[in-house]
């Protein structure tokens, strides 16, 4: 099924008008397209039913400011971008969480609650959370989530060098401050 240009250009006109039957129309002829769009991005069905809905209501809620000239690109580099975001935002918190409760390990079975193997966790998750953010960050990436130098480089966009510095002079502190 292709869609025809002339007729996208014709419902978005008449949505930023407040037709809701155009509104209408235009769902039905691009929902399920659109839906496999960002299915393939974000491999859920649920999610991308979601993110096609807030991606529909932004386009409902923003009519006026739709282009003309090429109304399915922009469709669909607008679903993709949703999509996208979606998942970097995601990344983002599974990180923070995972940076908040580094190292919270539950002890070994038959511990008492005074003995080393219960403080040692402790008083590492204190060492760590002492560290500059940059450090911490580097080395909660490095050797919690298994990534590698050149990701952590991607994903938090900064130099090799000053990556690989934060993470050796991170761990530098953290010796220092179990030692003491």
């Amino acid at each position: 099924m292709s869609v025809d240009k002339q007729q996208l250009t014709s419902l978005l006109s008449r949505i930023a008008l407040r037709d809701r039957e155009a509104f209408e129309a235009l769902y039905a002829l691009t929902n399920a397209r659109l839906f496999s769009l960002v299915k393939s991005i974000v491999k859920d069905d649920q999610l991308a039913a979601d993110l096609l809905q807030e991606g529909f209501l932004k386009l409902w809620f923003n009519s006026k400011h739709h282009p003309v000239e090429h109304p399915w690109a922009w469709l669909c580099q607008s679903m993709r971008n949703l999509a996208i975001d979606e998942l970097r935002q995601r990344r983002r918190r599974q990180l923070n969480d995972a940076d908040s409760t580094f190292l919270s390990q539950e002890t070994a079975a038959g511990d008492s609650p005074s003995s080393k193997n219960t403080k040692e966790p402790q008083r590492l998750e204190l060492c760590l959370e002492a560290l500059p953010y940059d450090k911490r960050n580097a080395i909660v990436l490095a050797y919690q989530h298994g990534m590698t130098h050149q990701e952590i480089v991607e994903h938090i966009n900064s130099p090799l060098g000053t990556v690989k510095s934060w993470i050796r002079r991170g761990l530098q502190e953290l010796k220092r401050c179990l030692t003491e």
